[in-house]
């Protein structure tokens, strides 16, 4: 036989088990250590000569008028009953458990087409049949989600038995050491619970034996209260055969201990007149022993029990105990001795529960809910200014691309314009004419190399136009720099080093716009022999020839500064431009970075980091392009405190968010 539990007990202690049940209680004590500590050798002796003490373990019911109620000597219930077989108007389906009292089917109900929980007693019994009654009337009184709901209540010649709302679930205790719960869970639960007697109050009806024992929880985790058996009447309110009963059991006169010890409140201890406050007691005792693991009064012994209990001696907290203070001084407050200390009502302190449970989460929902308000307002208003300014600097692109249009049919311009006025430049005629006699042996190196210099001082002081901020140069026919405005005194370089100049030589006649580094020109000394800062020229070539003849015998340069370029593209302040050449050196505003020209010669339009990036070509003579002008525009907004501000907000709001649902949900879960 398993070890007692308290029903098993309090039907031993009410006199409620038949002799065969009751020898196999007696034989169990006399060899469980155990279960004989629990009730203390005092409890067994009272089982054997009722003139003694009761045991912790027991609930004590036992009046003179109960003792000499008439028993039925029938057989034990459970051995007549089988899955199948009918009992009432119920067909049995299986048994789901029993105690000494009773046993529990699940039964169907073909009137009504639904399950039921069946609760029967072992045999007929007078006693017995009226405290089942009185149980099925209690609950009857209460209708409410955390109440089991009774549907029916009858005798046959068999026995007495209640139909009740099938719970597919199992006991609150159960529940509680089924795996580890957090406090909040656990003063979920007993909240639940709570409300269920709350209800039955409100309905005039005492429980005064709630235990988690008493609790049932279900597969969708509703907690229901149930076993009203010990449950009385505290008004005149309730119907006439409710009262009867009470009043013919005499359950609440003076004097009467009636509840399981290990949760009695002082009163019950003392026989005194017990009212719903007591319930309070009892519900906040086995809430203490869920939260902390052990229950709130010292005492293996009955008597040990009542004198902590009656005093008022609370254990004080385990160490560890995760429980806080706020709500550790709420549950001891309902374990106060005088009834007046406790709270007004199961509603109060329920609503204390929920509050303690509640204001941190609610707390830490508004803060977080603030912050993430806070922070989404900055991303919407920085959204905001954003495709605001996003838009503009879209118009101010589109502006400038249209200027870039016009840059460079200025530039075409200027240097056909340039050139036509320096071909009449007669010292331009004579370099045209010159050949070195030495290549046809008619006279010397040195001769021919007076002549070129002649020649060069001719271009020097002949100042060659110019348009804007055109700078002029002069190759001739072998390539040689003859003239350079940059550098006056520079010439007899190599130009044929440039691509572009050997091809026009080559070819005999042409012209050609190019963008060059500076580093690409630096061999022919065209824009001076001293070193120059990185930068990037446009060059405009047109080659001269005599007559008919196709062969270039001079070559007329025209070179302008790259950074010039651009200021005649720069529509505003805000914008950065950069010339890109072919071989990726940049001229322009150093804010430019690497990452963004890169990013703009791979795609028309792009942003990066904060700032929009837009690119477009500088086409030559032919439409080509010739080079990548880059604009950089900041695209500004309300989170630019720091670099990647944004992403911080939008990380901070997303976290708060998280935050607010997670509080929110455990203040919902608190309030339920």
């Amino acid at each position: 036989m398993d070890c007692l539990d308290a029903n098993t007990v309090q039907d031993l202690m009410a006199g409620g088990l038949d002799s065969s049940t009751r020898g196999e209680v007696l034989g169990h004590l006399d060899a469980c250590d155990d279960c004989r500590e629990l009730l203390g050798a005092t409890a067994r002796r009272e089982l054997v000569d009722p003139t003694a003490p009761a045991g912790l373990g027991d609930t004590i019911a036992a009046t003179p008028a109960l003792e000499t109620t008439q028993r039925d000597s029938s057989p034990a219930l459970e051995l007549k009953l089988a899955p199948g077989s009918t009992f009432g108007r119920y067909e049995l389906v299986e048994r789901l458990g029993a105690g000494a009292m009773g046993v529990v089917w699940r039964a169907h109900d073909p009137k009504l087409g639904r399950q039921v929980a069946l609760k029967l007693l072992r045999r007929r019994d007078v006693l017995l049949t009226e405290r089942l009654v009185r149980e099925a009337q209690a609950m009857a009184q209460v209708n409410h989600p955390h109440v089991v709901a009774v549907y029916d209540v009858g005798t046959t010649d068999v026995s007495t038995y209640i139909a009740m709302e099938l719970v597919e679930g199992q006991s609150l205790r159960t529940w509680q050491a089924s795996k580890s719960r957090t406090i909040p869970e656990i003063v979920g639960a007993y909240v639940a619970a709570g409300r269920g007697l709350a209800a039955a109050h409100g309905a005039g009806i005492v429980h005064r034996d709630f235990k988690p024992d008493n609790v049932l929880v279900g597969g969708d985790g509703r907690a229901r209260v149930t076993d009203f058996g010990l449950a009385a009447a505290r008004t005149s309110g309730l119907a006439d055969s409710m009262a009867h009963a009470v009043t013919d059991l005499d359950l609440t006169g003076h004097g009467t201990v009636l509840g399981t010890p290990a949760y009695m409140a002082p009163e019950q201890f003392q026989g005194r007149d017990l009212d719903p406050r007591t319930d309070q007691f009892n519900f906040c005792a086995a809430l203490y022993e869920a939260l902390y693991n052990e229950r709130p009064f010292e005492g293996t012994r009955y008597d040990e029990l009542a004198d902590n209990v009656i005093a008022g001696r609370v254990r004080p907290p385990r160490a560890g105990a995760q429980v806080s203070p706020g709500l550790r001084a709420i549950v001891v407050r309902g374990l106060a001795v005088k009834p007046s200390d406790r709270f007004p009502s199961m509603e109060h302190l329920l609503a204390e529960l929920g509050r303690d449970r509640a204001k941190p989460w609610r707390r830490i929902a508004f803060v977080a809910a603030a912050v993430a308000a806070a922070l989404l307002l900055g991303i919407i208003a920085d959204w905001a200014v954003r495709d605001r300014v996003t838009a503009e600097i879209r118009t101010s692109f589109t502006l400038t691309g249209k200027q870039l249009d016009l840059t460079s049919s200025r530039l075409r311009g200027f240097f056909r314009d340039s050139t036509a006025a320096a071909l009449r430049e007669p010292a331009l005629q004579d370099l045209a004419a010159h050949r070195d006699q030495a290549d046809f042996g008619l006279g010397s190196a040195d001769a021919d190399r007076e002549e070129l210099e002649r020649l060069h001082n001719t271009f020097v002081s002949a100042e060659l136009p110019r348009i804007g901020n055109t700078q002029p140069a002069i190759v001739d026919y072998k390539g040689r720099l003859m003239y350079t405005s940059y550098a006056p005194n520079v010439w007899n370089t190599d130009m044929r080093v440039l691509p572009s100049v050997r091809a026009a030589l080559d070819a005999g006649t042409g012209r050609a716009l190019g963008v060059f580094s500076q580093a690409q020109l630096a061999p022919t000394k065209l824009l001076g022999a001293g070193p120059r800062s990185p930068g990037v020229v446009l060059m405009f070539l047109q080659t001269l020839a005599l007559g008919a003849t196709p062969e270039a015998r001079a070559i007329y340069l025209v070179l302008e500064d790259g950074k010039l370029v651009l200021d005649d593209l720069r529509l505003d302040d805000k914008s950065a431009l950069a010339l890109v050449a072919p071989d990726g050196t940049t001229a322009g505003d150093p804010e430019i970075t690497q990452a963004e020209i890169d990013a703009a010669r791979s795609t028309s339009v792009v942003t990066v980091g904060d700032r929009e990036v837009i690119s477009r070509p500088l086409l030559g003579l032919d439409n080509k392009p010739i080079a990548t002008v880059v604009m950089a525009r900041p695209i500004g907004g309300v989170l630019t405190f720091f670099p990647g501000a944004r992403l911080v907000f939008v990380l901070a709001a997303l976290v708060a968010l998280a935050i607010f649902g997670g509080a929110a949900w455990r203040w919902r879960q608190a309030l339920h």
